[in-house]
């Protein structure tokens, strides 16, 4: 069978169809596996059927052949209480040999339903382990988002548990949340928690609950920059020398090189004579902060903003320790002047 989407296991998992003798979801990104193991835990098996016909164990502990030996044998038994006995391997990425399972997934018992999640890396899909797989039965990949899907993905995610978002809080909480989702999703239900369904989501709640400081973050700076306002920066980078902690330099430095790679972007559709209205879709922004865009455009040339990521990407290696070292404080200080005064 195919590696199936999301969305597909989900409605596959809940429906009244009996499930697939073996399961393999892995990937880099947890948020999808982990959601889709707790499906397997809550909702295939009643309390009464777990306590017979249920078992979990650690692919740190089944180091060798021996260790899933033991688990292909406990695959090879009848369930007592329910239609099928469910056998859920985590963290399989540390297991160091496969045989058994390969010798086991030629012929899966049918009363049986085996899931291996596999975090944090990806597998090798030519080879015969996984290709047995796909054969015997379903593999889901887990794939990280690409930077411009995470601001959709909180959107959608947030109308998925019944709430509405504006768009400057949506932006708020995608550029300080940052790129885990499992991080976000923990973050979010804090909204969920303290907030009826139906409310829409605005800046000064994501302060409130979430404790996002709605005038000093890095979307902030973000919009300073965009907008060349000199004043607003200097409030923005004395906060973040003040919070070092809470502004760690890699997160940053991609929010400002997106904002002058975007605008660069921006010069180069206007001048190839792109529809405006295709403008929002080809940047990866939302199209309420299309004008920001615009404005910060005709606020940075497009030899100044050029000259400027190169600026970016000098600066760049300095926070990785290349080329000198700064100090935080001045980091952020000496970046933003030159960015602002770039000619």
């Amino acid at each position: 069978m195919p590696t199936l989407k999301y969305a597909e296991l989900v409605k596959q998992l809940r429906s009244k169809e009996k499930p697939r003798p073996v399961y393999l979801l892995w990937g880099e990104e947890d948020f999808y596996i982990d959601q889709i193991e707790k499906i397997f835990e809550n909702e295939l098996l009643d309390d009464m059927q777990k306590e017979f016909d249920y078992s979990v164990c650690f692919g740190q502990d089944l180091k060798g052949r021996e260790g899933l030996e033991a688990v292909i044998s406990h695959c090879r038994q009848y369930p007592v209480m329910a239609p099928f006995q469910l056998i859920i391997v985590k963290e399989a990425q540390a297991i160091d040999r496969w045989d058994a399972v390969e010798e086991y997934l030629q012929k899966p018992v049918d009363s049986t339903v085996l899931v291996f999640s596999h975090k944090h890396k990806k597998i090798d899909k030519r080879k015969s382990i996984f290709k047995l797989f796909e054969k015997a039965g379903v593999c889901f990949e887990s794939a990280p988002l690409k930077d411009k899907d995470y601001m959709p993905w909180t959107e959608s995610y947030l109308k998925e548990n019944g709430y509405g978002v504006q768009p400057q809080a949506l932006a708020l909480l995608s550029d300080s949340l940052g790129g885990n989702l499992n991080m976000i999703a923990n973050e979010l239900a804090k909204l969920f928690v303290n907030l009826p369904q139906g409310t829409v989501i605005n800046e000064d709640h994501v302060e409130q609950y979430v404790g996002i400081n709605k005038e000093y973050n890095p979307f902030a700076l973000e919009k300073a920059l965009a907008m060349r306002d000199v004043v607003s920066c200097r409030k923005i980078c004395n906060h973040i020398r003040q919070n070092p902690k809470e502004f760690p330099l890699p997160p940053l430095m991609a929010i400002i090189y997106r904002l002058y790679a975007r605008i660069i972007q921006l010069h180069s559709l206007k001048g190839r004579g792109t529809p405006r209205n295709e403008w929002a879709a080809i940047l990866g922004v939302n199209p309420y902060f299309l004008g920001q865009y615009e404005t910060a455009a005709t606020r940075y040339s497009y030899r100044e903003t050029a000259a400027i990521l190169q600026i970016v990407k000098t600066y760049d290696l300095k926070s990785k320790g290349y080329g000198g070292n700064l100090a935080h404080d001045a980091f952020i200080d000496e970046l933003c002047f030159r960015l602002l005064h770039a000619c």
